[in-house]
């Protein structure tokens, strides 16, 4: 006799496989198409192009199935000439021929790995990155609903699947071959086991979490803070001897050091400047300091040409990425401790707006679409966003009324709140926080639900025993 497999697995099957097919059906209508054979500048005029950060995602994973290590695929591919101005009022032309093989570190090395484990098996085209990331984007909609079922019922569980299929700043990504597939994936991950160890906070669990919260800093390096900071309150709140809470934070730290090393020791080899998770802060913080993003119309966003001029030596040879970052890291921290008070009073709430849509949407839409996310999902996610956020915290107040674990879903939107006032605003800063809005808002369409049914069954008359429908003699 076969068993019946368990309705909440039937449904949540259902909607993952829905899921899945919504990703394709948005791959076959609105995704890139191609690999450019040159830099893209201007990405809304080569929609048919992959572009920015997708063209490094998806050239060196395959760089990486053929040995050549983690290297910058732009240098390799396409090469570079330019004309670099010397201390004496000279200037030297600097060619960077193609074939350059330079180490890399400027992401950190999940995402990376997924789409370079399909391209060892042959699978090197960009549909074939893009079907990987369904792929992984379809196992995220699973997570949910296991993540939803232990935070609160299966009811809860299939509706956090449904959003997490439909919504579109989360499946966006997918085909948009973008790091975020793999940092939403591993947020789900390290949620779930972060609920677990705030229900049984043993040494077990704390080193489980702390595997878990390392891979997702492997996928996007400021979600490094989740495994700290929970494990922090959840030890403060444990009934348990200061000896053994110490333990066990102590457990969680060596256990994420020790996932984190391998990446970080190798960075360290080969580069010639200390680097930890990645070397692109410099990168960020040039681009996001400077008059265009202080005063002009990006205000709290970034500007391209603010990274200008690339960084040469004094001869105008050759700095490896680290010694790069090192230069323009100096540079945009002499521009901040210049314009402090504007940094503070202004730019740090354009910021935060932005990154939650609350200064300039419109603009930050338009701004998205230039990143490289095609235009419709871009404005789609916007429009679910503005309904699902009041859900999300509408949810929130609910679990905390509840006296329900809040924190440990909630954090993703402290850290992409962070994140976005110490870089810049966008819409892609806010990935692990998406996680945060379709959990929060489910439990507050679950709610919705139970007072549906409440009203429903008090408006409908009690069942009548069938010895008062017989008449008396």
């Amino acid at each position: 006799m076969t068993r019946r497999l368990p309705r909440f697995w039937l449904w949540l099957i259902i909607i993952v496989v829905a899921g899945f097919g919504l990703r394709v059906a948005s791959m076959a209508l609105w995704a890139p198409t191609k690999v450019p054979s040159g830099p893209l500048i201007d990405c809304p005029r080569y929609k048919v192009y992959l572009c920015g950060d997708a063209v490094y995602y998806h050239e060196a994973g395959n760089l990486l199935a053929d040995g050549k290590g983690f290297i910058d695929p732009y240098r390799y591919l396409f090469g570079a000439t330019e004309q670099v101005p010397l201390a004496d009022g000279t200037t030297v032309e600097v060619v960077t021929p193609v074939g350059h093989l330079e180490p890399t570190a400027g992401h950190p090395p999940m995402y990376v790995m997924y789409l370079g484990a399909f391209s060892a098996l042959g699978l090197r085209s960009v549909a074939a990155h893009q079907i990987a990331s369904i792929l992984l984007g379809s196992a995220s909609i699973l997570l949910a609903g296991l993540l939803g079922r232990s935070w609160r019922n299966e009811r809860t569980g299939l509706i956090a699947a449904v959003l997490t299929a439909i919504y579109a700043n989360i499946w966006i990504n997918d085909t948009a071959v973008m790091s975020e597939t793999a940092a939403i994936f591993f947020t789900f991950v390290a949620t779930l086991f972060g609920l677990r160890f705030l229900r049984d906070p043993s040494r077990k669990n704390a080193a489980i979490f702390a595997v878990a919260g390392s891979f997702a800093a492997l996928s996007r390096a400021e979600l490094v803070l989740f495994v700290p900071i929970l494990a922090a309150v959840v030890l403060w709140r444990a009934p348990l001897p200061w000896r053994e809470r110490f333990l066990r934070y102590g457990i969680a730290g060596i256990v994420c050091c020790a996932v984190l090393a391998p990446w970080v020791i190798r960075n360290n080899l080969v580069m010639k400047e200390r680097v930890t998770l990645s070397d692109g802060s410099g990168t960020v913080m040039v681009q996001a300091n400077c008059d265009e993003t202080y005063y002009g119309r990006h205000l709290g966003y970034w500007s391209l040409p603010c990274g200008y001029p690339q960084p040469f030596g004094p001869n105008g040879e050759l700095l490896d990425e680290s010694q790069r970052d090192v230069v323009v890291r100096a540079r945009a921290t002499e521009y901040i401790s210049n314009h402090k008070a504007r940094l503070i009073t202004v730019v740090v709430p354009a910021r935060i707006g932005r990154v939650w849509g609350l200064y300039e949407p419109l603009e930050q839409i338009r701004l998205d679409i230039g990143e490289g996310r095609p235009s419709i999902p871009a404005k789609l996610g916007f429009l679910q966003y503005l309904i699902f956020a009041p859900a999300a915290i509408a949810g929130a107040v609910i679990q905390w009324r509840r006296r329900q674990p809040v924190l440990v879903i909630g954090l993703w939107a402290v850290l992409a709140t962070i994140t976005a006032a110490t870089a810049f605003g966008t819409t892609r800063y806010r990935t692990a926080a998406e996680v945060s809005i379709v959990m929060f808002a489910a439990i507050t369409i679950e709610a919705l639900w139970l007072i549906v049914q409440r009203r429903r069954n008090a408006s409908t008359p009690p069942n009548v025993d069938n010895d008062e429908l017989v008449p008396t003699p």
